[in-house]
């Protein structure tokens, strides 16, 4: 029988919705019934209880759990009737936090996520039948505590099968540092793909943690952001494997949070541009180039540890690329000018493959189409202005091969004043109308000023990354002229970000 599960939009209750359709391999919430509830009822009831989970989940539930109380522990008793009673203690509670749903709602209240009736049994000594607090729900208060509550009535009243998927939710949660992360979208399928693989990873270290009388489950070897993006990613390359067209594009949301001694929560937030960017470098057009910046941006391995012996594990943790998406919008002209031109950043650490970038060994990194990609999703750039920088370097590259020379590319790829800048392009200009006799200019006043300009006197702060774009089209159209003339490219160090 169905149980009507919708999305109801707070991330620890869709989470868990999530999970549960993973683990029962349902494709919506909404073809989730009773059975799928049971199934992971019956799983949860027979492992949370033991190691790795019974110590691992206090992060999410607190050491008041049901299945961490002490005093619920039949194996602390040698006595067959004190067992016995803390075992049907144990047994008791946990029903009230799994399978209430299979029972009739007989409570005036509703659940504030689901819109359902409310559970109708007790889930705490101290809160009334129906309501939650910080023991069923990460981050709520306490069950003592009235603050924030309505008319200081402490809990919030939840649907049994709210209370279950919120149960359910760590097992589709990442294990990252000394927290939590759970994955949410406004869309249905890409919160149940990201709950997916989260949990195909904790069943196979639980199994194998079990297996080895292991007490601690493993946490992940990559960095929380690093993990975001390769996850999306692999999301995304499955779903163009399989031929899944999306509708709509999604945002995502993470969260990183610790319900323990030490309460704790940090939201990452992937918005509508960058995921869109996401979807697009995946396609055939661009998925080659795309793969291979991503590759040259992996933590690298240290060489040694202390008294020369090997240091680490050789699984990278950190992605510098996917790291700094979570830069993007704000920080757009430092990514261009990274990742797509190339330039080293050499006060890194020895760790970082980005104190070895470079311009001159990578200028075939450096791709135009990626780039007016990247500029039209992420910076929302409009394509008449996406048309006047491309036409822009197009000129300036055909006038760097019959006119300006190695001079004038590097004095365009170093120049770093604003006055400077102006200047070039004057002179470059007049140079230009020169070399074409009159029948053309390198732009006329309407692409200046859109291209370079805030109004008709002030320069435009981010007018370097204007040069660097143009810059890039160049480089794309002058890759010919760049092999007979390496040298025309500056070195890292002229070129190089403090």
């Amino acid at each position: 029988m169905s149980v009507q599960i919708t999305y109801t939009g707070h991330p620890f209750v869709d989470v868990g919705f999530a999970t549960i359709a993973a683990f029962t391999g349902r494709r919506r919430f909404a073809d989730l019934d009773e059975s799928d509830l049971q199934q992971i009822a019956d799983y949860i009831e027979a492992n949370y209880v033991r190691q790795p989970l019974r110590r691992f989940l206090t992060m999410a539930f607190t050491s008041n759990a049901w299945f961490a109380q002490s005093a619920f522990d039949p194996n602390r008793f040698d006595q067959p009737d004190k067992k016995a009673e803390a075992q049907q203690k144990r047994k008791y509670w946990a029903d009230r936090h799994l399978r209430q749903w299979m029972q009739s709602a007989s409570v005036m209240e509703t659940c504030l996520f689901t819109g359902l009736p409310a559970a109708a049994q007790a889930l705490s000594g101290k809160l009334q039948p129906g309501r939650v607090g910080r023991a069923q729900v990460p981050l709520l208060q306490g069950d003592d505590s009235i603050n924030f509550f309505i008319n200081g009535d402490p809990g919030l009243p939840m649907a049994p099968e709210a209370i279950l998927a919120v149960q359910a939710m760590p097992l589709g949660c990442a294990k990252v540092g000394g927290g939590l992360l759970a994955v949410h979208s406004d869309d249905e399928q890409l919160t149940i793909n990201f709950a997916k693989r989260f949990l195909e990873r904790n069943l196979n270290d639980i199994a194998k943690a079990q297996a080895a009388n292991e007490e601690k489950l493993p946490g992940s070897p990559r960095s929380l952001k690093t993990l975001l993006i390769e996850t999306l990613a692999e999301i995304i390359r499955r779903q163009m494997q399989e031929e899944v067209r999306r509708e709509r594009r999604p945002t995502v949301t993470a969260y990183s949070f610790n319900n323990g001694q030490s309460p704790s929560l940090e939201i990452y937030h992937l918005p509508l541009q960058i995921t869109s960017f996401l979807l697009a470098v995946h396609t055939p057009a661009y998925r080659a180039i795309w793969n291979e910046l991503v590759d040259r941006s992996w933590q690298r391995p240290a060489t040694s540890g202390k008294r020369g012996k090997a240091a680490g594990s050789s699984e990278p943790r950190i992605n510098y690329l996917y790291e700094d998406l979570f830069t993007l919008p704000a920080q757009a002209a430092r990514f261009v000018r990274i990742y797509f031109l190339r330039i080293p950043e050499l006060r890194q650490s020895d760790d970082d493959p980005r104190r070895d970038y470079s311009p001159r060994r990578e200028a075939d990194l450096v791709s135009w189409p990626l780039v007016e990609l990247f500029v039209q999703e992420v910076l929302l750039m409009t394509d008449d202005r996406v048309a006047k920088l491309k036409e822009l370097g197009d000129k300036l590259a055909d006038y760097t091969r019959n006119q300006g020379g190695k001079r004038f590319f590097r004095q365009f790829f170093t120049v770093q004043r604003s006055d400077h800048f102006l200047t070039l392009l004057n002179k470059t200009n007049i140079d230009y109308t020169r070399y074409k006799r009159g029948a053309e200019t390198l732009f006329d006043l309407d692409s200046f000023l859109a291209l370079f300009m805030e109004g008709e006197e002030v320069l435009r702060n981010d007018w370097r990354l204007m040069r660097d774009l143009v810059l890039i089209r160049m480089i794309e159209q002058l890759r010919y002229w760049i092999a007979d003339n390496a040298d025309a490219i500056p070195s890292e160090e002229e070129v190089a970000e403090g």
